[in-house]
């Protein structure tokens, strides 16, 4: 069990196949979603936000009557965009194991999952992290909205996961089969946010001080608690 105190982030297949003009999959919309991708990418960073990324690894996509070979291993294709690779990573290769790295994201932030399938959940190991992981919510962007992106908000609802889905953060293939996607999704319970909501929506909670007390310094310069004097009343002070 990995237990994430705050949010997560599920990064599907933003690697160069899919979000580049030359890829071999091409998504049409990709252009306008990397921005936001890589600004989510950005806070999490500089927060130390747990990853989990996909990349798709020789995986066979049918294609208006044809099936293209996605994510090449050595090709530019496999590569992940630039902005979406952490410093503490770990890759983990195409497997039929169950095993997940027991210190979780103690030994690394981002774990990249190579897959030979759309859907996230055929890796068991990947399965096992997704439904046994305790994160607050995960924030779910990438590709293709019709394919890896529907399949992960469904797969991660059934397994009683709470899901946010950056609205800006995703592209598809084909236009009519992503509105389909999206109708699906959007009739589940789940969270919609633009990336630029995701700071601001998991900025960490300050401690409220009650307005009738105030910190002050005492002797070797330790705080101490002081309740401000009330009218009719004698200034009190906690004990040393």
């Amino acid at each position: 069990m990995i237990r994430i105190s705050g949010p997560a982030i599920l990064d599907l297949n933003t690697q160069n196949d899919l979000f580049a003009k030359q890829g071999i999959y091409t998504l049409h919309n990709f252009a306008a979603v990397v921005p936001a991708i890589n600004a989510v990418f950005q806070w999490g960073d500089k927060h130390g936000i747990p990853v989990v990324s996909t990349r798709l690894h020789s995986a066979s996509i049918a294609d208006r009557g044809r099936t293209l070979v996605v994510g090449t291993p050595g090709s530019q294709g496999h590569k992940k965009l630039p902005g979406t690779m952490l410093s503490r990573y770990v890759e983990l290769p195409v497997d039929c194991g169950t095993d997940i790295p027991v210190q979780g994201f103690a030994g690394a932030q981002q774990f990249i999952f190579d897959l030979t399938d759309t859907d996230p959940f055929v890796s068991p190991r990947l399965d096992r992290l997704l439904s046994e992981a305790e994160a607050d919510i995960w924030l779910v962007m990438g590709g293709p909205l019709e394919l890896s992106v529907r399949m992960a908000v469904l797969g991660l609802l059934q397994r009683r996961q709470k899901v946010a889905l950056i609205k800006d953060g995703f592209a598809e293939r084909d236009a009519y089969e992503g509105e389909m996607a999206l109708r699906q999704i959007e009739s589940k319970n789940i969270e919609w946010l633009d990336a630029a909501e995701v700071p601001d929506r998991f900025a960490p909670k300050r401690r409220v001080l009650d307005p009738a007390r105030k910190l002050r310094l005492g002797r070797g310069g330790m705080p101490v608690l002081v309740h401000r004097p009330m009218r009719g009343s004698t200034k009190y002070r906690m004990p040393r």
